[in-house]
């Protein structure tokens, strides 16, 4: 049969709908989980069907996403560490797969800022948003890969920050 008699394989997969972005029996982890774009991620998540492991600083915070997690029904392990410490980031993330199996899909969500302008910041604020804003990223992703399933995806998401500083905040 000859590969125009035997359709696209547009023409040939299921219809895309609402059973398509399911993540039923998927797992994900979420860095930055306790307010803004990381625990809208978690909740989302959650609703389409993942268990969430989450982990910030701000515990209140977490524990508020961690119960709208609950809410839809999935499990949330919960932890605090400072993503900017290497080792504090693999054993969130052993501790994670341990607690649901490997992931996928990961999402990292750093956004720090500093309130002082770039020229009358010291070099170590300079150097902790750096930390917090690429470093714990790539902590996330050296440990994070070789504990993930076939398949899975990182996705790393930030601010505007990340491309255009306010004025004065080039850091």
């Amino acid at each position: 049969m000859s590969a125009a008699a035997a359709g696209t394989p547009q023409e040939n997969a299921p219809p895309l709908g609402p059973s398509s972005a399911g993540l039923d029996g998927r797992v994900a982890v979420v860095t930055g989980a306790a307010r803004g774009i990381g625990a809208a991620t978690a909740v989302a998540l959650a609703r389409f069907g993942a268990d969430v492991a989450i982990c910030d600083r701000d515990v209140a915070g977490m524990e508020r996403t961690a119960d709208e997690v609950r809410a839809a029904g999935r499990r949330v392990p919960v932890r605090e560490p400072d993503v900017r410490d290497d080792a504090g980031v693999e054993h969130f993330l052993t501790d994670s797969r341990d607690a649901l199996g490997p992931r996928t899909p990961w999402s990292t969500t750093p956004a720090a800022g500093s309130g002082r302008r770039s020229r009358t910041s010291r070099p170590r604020a300079g150097g902790a948003l750096v930390d917090e804003n690429f470093t714990s990223v790539t902590h996330v992703v050296r440990h994070g890969v070789p504990l993930m399933n076939d398949g899975g995806s990182i996705v790393n998401v930030t601010t505007v920050e990340a491309f255009r500083a306010a004025p004065g905040f080039a850091v």
